[in-house]
């Protein structure tokens, strides 16, 4: 199943990816294929952000869970085709938040 976000004034991206790594996605209406995963990296963001991991005791009793958005990111650079086109995306998944964003990064040949 395809996992979807939604991005002002854009068709929301969808990205299917059951075992962590994308294998097809859907970008300006039209669903691409991933052919080949060119490169892939993280990006750690501002880790010295956290509190404690985000976790805070409330009250000395309870533990109370706090998400940090500390920009961390994964990023997969590939070449992915509709029918007939191959071209190069990088698709970035945000950690905390679970939302998925595609740039396109050469046009299709």
């Amino acid at each position: 199943m395809f996992e979807s976000t939604t991005t002002p004034a854009q068709t929301p991206p969808a990205v299917l990816a059951p075992e962590g790594e994308p294998l097809e996605f859907l970008y300006q209406g039209r669903r691409f294929h991933i052919h080949a995963i060119v490169s892939r990296w993280r990006e750690s963001g501002g880790w010295w952000n956290r509190i404690e991991d985000g976790n805070r005791l409330h009250h000395q009793k309870h533990l109370e869970q706090t998400i940090f958005d500390d920009g961390a990111r994964a990023i997969w650079r590939v070449e992915a085709a509709p029918v007939g086109a191959l071209a190069t995306f990088e698709i970035e998944l945000d950690e905390v938040t679970g939302t998925w964003q595609i740039r396109p990064t050469s046009r299709p040949r």
